[in-house]
Protein backbone atom coordinates (compact mmCIF):
# COMPACT_ATOMS: atom_id res chain seq x y z
CA UNK A 1 0.00 0.00 0.00
CA UNK A 2 2.59 2.73 0.69
CA UNK A 3 4.59 1.77 -2.53
CA UNK A 4 1.75 2.71 -4.46
CA UNK A 5 0.87 5.99 -2.61
CA UNK A 6 4.47 7.24 -3.14
CA UNK A 7 4.31 6.19 -6.58
CA UNK A 8 1.38 8.66 -6.73
CA UNK A 9 3.06 11.36 -4.95
CA UNK A 10 6.30 11.27 -7.61
CA UNK A 11 3.44 10.94 -10.66
CA UNK A 12 1.46 14.09 -9.05
CA UNK A 13 4.35 16.22 -8.48
CA UNK A 14 6.14 15.48 -11.70
CA UNK A 15 3.18 16.40 -13.88
CA UNK A 16 1.46 19.55 -12.14
CA UNK A 17 0.46 21.26 -16.12
CA UNK A 18 -1.72 17.90 -17.13
CA UNK A 19 -3.60 18.51 -13.54
CA UNK A 20 -3.99 22.44 -14.14
CA UNK A 21 -5.75 21.62 -17.48
CA UNK A 22 -2.47 23.37 -19.74
CA UNK A 23 -2.70 22.78 -23.30
CA UNK A 24 0.85 21.94 -24.70
CA UNK A 25 0.79 25.52 -26.46
CA UNK A 26 -0.17 27.11 -24.00
CA UNK A 27 2.72 25.88 -21.83
CA UNK A 28 5.02 26.84 -25.05
CA UNK A 29 3.07 30.03 -25.06
CA UNK A 30 3.83 31.08 -21.00
CA UNK A 31 7.41 29.89 -21.74
CA UNK A 32 7.70 31.88 -24.89
CA UNK A 33 6.34 35.02 -23.14
CA UNK A 34 8.93 34.57 -20.61
CA UNK A 35 12.22 34.72 -22.70
CA UNK A 36 11.04 37.56 -24.61
CA UNK A 37 9.94 39.31 -21.20
CA UNK A 38 14.14 38.51 -20.10
CA UNK A 39 15.61 39.58 -23.27
CA UNK A 40 13.68 42.80 -23.11
CA UNK A 41 15.09 42.84 -19.47
CA UNK A 42 18.59 42.46 -20.84
CA UNK A 43 18.41 45.01 -23.07
CA UNK A 44 16.67 47.73 -21.07
CA UNK A 45 19.09 47.12 -18.51
CA UNK A 46 22.15 47.56 -20.85
CA UNK A 47 20.73 51.09 -22.15
CA UNK A 48 20.14 51.77 -18.26
CA UNK A 49 24.02 50.59 -17.48
CA UNK A 50 24.88 53.43 -20.12
CA UNK A 51 25.15 56.16 -18.19
CA UNK A 52 27.36 58.26 -15.64
CA UNK A 53 24.56 58.14 -12.68
CA UNK A 54 25.13 55.33 -10.22
CA UNK A 55 21.07 54.11 -9.04
CA UNK A 56 20.68 53.94 -13.00
CA UNK A 57 24.06 51.63 -13.38
CA UNK A 58 22.31 49.51 -10.28
CA UNK A 59 19.46 48.96 -11.81
CA UNK A 60 20.86 48.29 -15.09
CA UNK A 61 22.78 45.44 -13.99
CA UNK A 62 19.50 44.23 -11.63
CA UNK A 63 17.97 43.93 -14.73
CA UNK A 64 20.22 42.08 -15.92
CA UNK A 65 20.70 39.63 -13.23
CA UNK A 66 16.85 38.96 -13.57
CA UNK A 67 16.84 38.66 -17.37
CA UNK A 68 19.79 35.60 -16.64
CA UNK A 69 17.57 33.96 -13.82
CA UNK A 70 14.66 34.35 -15.79
CA UNK A 71 16.35 32.44 -18.94
CA UNK A 72 17.70 29.77 -17.00
CA UNK A 73 14.40 29.02 -15.62
CA UNK A 74 12.76 29.04 -18.78
CA UNK A 75 15.41 28.36 -21.55
CA UNK A 76 17.99 26.32 -19.91
CA UNK A 77 19.40 25.57 -23.44
CA UNK A 78 20.63 28.82 -23.41
CA UNK A 79 22.52 28.72 -20.87
CA UNK A 80 24.95 25.55 -21.60
CA UNK A 81 27.81 26.92 -20.28
CA UNK A 82 25.98 26.08 -16.72
CA UNK A 83 26.32 22.55 -15.33
CA UNK A 84 22.71 23.05 -13.28
CA UNK A 85 21.08 24.69 -15.47
CA UNK A 86 18.33 21.94 -16.63
CA UNK A 87 18.60 21.12 -12.74
CA UNK A 88 16.59 24.08 -12.24
CA UNK A 89 14.71 24.16 -15.32
CA UNK A 90 13.04 20.86 -13.63
CA UNK A 91 12.88 22.28 -10.57
CA UNK A 92 10.85 25.79 -12.11
CA UNK A 93 8.85 23.08 -14.55
CA UNK A 94 7.59 21.25 -11.55
CA UNK A 95 6.04 24.53 -9.86
CA UNK A 96 2.31 25.54 -10.61
CA UNK A 97 1.61 28.61 -12.72
CA UNK A 98 0.41 30.45 -10.23
CA UNK A 99 3.38 29.96 -8.31
CA UNK A 100 6.00 30.38 -11.88
CA UNK A 101 3.79 33.82 -11.71
CA UNK A 102 4.40 35.01 -8.35
CA UNK A 103 8.23 33.82 -8.50
CA UNK A 104 8.69 36.01 -11.51
CA UNK A 105 6.92 39.00 -10.44
CA UNK A 106 8.84 38.88 -7.38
Amino acid sequence: MSGSGGAAVSVSSALPAQEEGMTWWYRWLCRLSGVLGAVSCAISGLFSCITIHPLNIAAGVWMITNAFVLLLCEAPFCCPFIEFANAVAAKVDRLRSWQKAVFYCG
